[in-house]
């Protein structure tokens, strides 16, 4: 464990002393990626899918043998690559730090056929790994947590965000954490052929500080270091692997991997907005993912030369007379109004994709945020619906319904999604 520290630090300081640090070279198959897929755990699992709906996993897959399952969804939205998020023992919340598949999907051999069966249809999988955090009560958590993490100034282990579910990892010399989480992920490419990873918080995670005696160097130089070092491992165990990382804020960090998810401007922001107020969008450097629930915005993203993640959400958007009448009553809980801004959203995009106007005057960002401020009225409302969401709601409703009812043939979301990717990328292997 010494030598495998020393050798990480020697390999940082080289890196921090070079004036030449470029972005990276990246497979071709990534280099042709223009969009990523994740069905399970969206919420927490990286930036820009935190607030869209995800699927059960055990409602899509029986075992980890049928997850080509995966690949015809992400296909039907043009998409080559499965982003699988869950896949560990026993679940998302449950342990992160040992990363062992989960048995209740069948396990190690499961796992290790439908990723064959995948590949063999010329699928691409990337996987999940946190390097930031680790669940106290995982086995990792248990024999080296307290060791390994990152202490505050009393000598106590640091708390993520106020919860002490988890430790805090500090990466740099004086903690074995470095090299335990490159090894697992040596593990998952050497023994199951995963294509990459995505790295929750590392992309918005600097200048920690830790007070533990032990633990030397900077968490800089230590991000830099883990990083650059498990690209190098995994890809000398299969060199198309890639790794990207969750948020695009640490340049130094995309100059060594193969790019990020751009954080959820699915939900607070626009994304085209948050991509140009990025220093390096006008070079296209570093290859960024992003989404939102407005196709507009989608096509403005690839039309940047930037990149989408999807989510199954993209499938849940026929309107039925059930959503008109859903939208007509009260709402009266306080997150009941980010299911109507969902609905109208995706009426916008019906009205978009088949070349109609919508409503003039209708900012959906604004009546998003307007509603969400309802939450902190005082006293808080009874109902939570405004003028603005009422008018909103008639228009769009007028414009729906006479596209329904017009007898013509109606793009859907996914349809208009497929034809637009494949449009911008190599076809697909069968």
């Amino acid at each position: 464990m010494r030598r495998s520290s020393l050798i990480l630090t020697l390999l940082a300081t080289l890196l921090s002393s070079s004036n030449a640090l470029v972005a990276v070279e990246s497979p071709q198959w990534w280099r042709q990626t223009r969009s990523i897929y994740a069905s399970f755990d969206l919420s927490g699992a990286g930036g820009p899918l935190m607030k869209f709906p995800s699927d059960d996993i055990h409602k899509k897959l029986g075992t980890f043998r049928d997850l080509p399952v995966l690949l015809d969804e992400a296909r039907k939205l043009g998409c080559n690559c499965v982003y699988l998020i869950s896949y560990w023992h026993p679940d998302y919340a449950g342990n992160k730090g040992d990363y062992q598949i989960r048995t209740d999907l069948g396990g190690d051999e499961a796992f290790k056929e439908g990723l064959a069966k995948l590949h063999a249809r010329g699928g691409r999988i990337i996987l999940y790994l946190e390097p930031f955090i680790i669940t106290k009560t995982s086995n990792v958590g248990r024999e080296h947590g307290r060791a390994w993490c990152m202490k505050d100034e009393r000598g106590n282990p640091q708390t993520y965000y106020g919860n002490a579910r988890y430790y805090l990892m500090w990466p740099a010399e004086g903690s074995g954490w470095a090299e335990y989480i490159i090894s697992v992920a040596e593990r998952l490419v050497r023994d199951f052929g995963v294509d990459g990873f995505h790295l929750d918080s590392y992309g918005c995670q600097p200048d920690l500080k830790d007070y533990d005696p032990a633990h030397k160097s900077s968490f800089n130089h230590g991000a830099i270091t883990l990083v650059t070092a498990m690209r190098q491992r995994i890809r000398a165990i299969n060199p198309d692997a890639v790794i990207i990382l969750e948020c695009c804020e640490r340049t130094e960090l995309l100059d060594l991997c193969d790019g990020g998810q751009i954080e959820s401007g699915a939900w607070l922001y626009s994304p085209v907005k948050v991509l140009n107020e990025k220093p390096w969008v006008a070079e296209k450097k570093y290859k960024a993912f992003t989404s939102h629930y407005s196709m507009a915005q989608m096509d403005k993203i690839l039309d940047m030369g930037y990149n989408l993640s999807l989510s199954p959400w993209w499938f849940e958007l026929n309107t039925t007379e059930r959503d008109f009448e859903t939208m007509r009553r009260h709402i009266t809980r306080p997150d009941d109004w980010i299911k109507r801004v969902r609905i109208l959203w995706n009426w916008d995009n019906l009205l978009y994709i088949n070349n109609l106007p919508g409503p003039a005057g209708i900012d959906l960002f604004d009546l998003r945020r307007e509603l969400e401020m309802r939450r902190y009225a005082k006293p808080k409302p009874q109902y939570y619906e405004t003028e603005t969401y009422l008018v909103a709601v008639n228009a769009y409703e007028r414009l729906i319904r006479k596209l329904l009812e017009s007898g013509r043939e109606i793009t859907t979301p996914d349809q208009y999604l497929r034809k637009k990717l494949l449009s911008l990328s190599p076809p697909m292997p069968r």
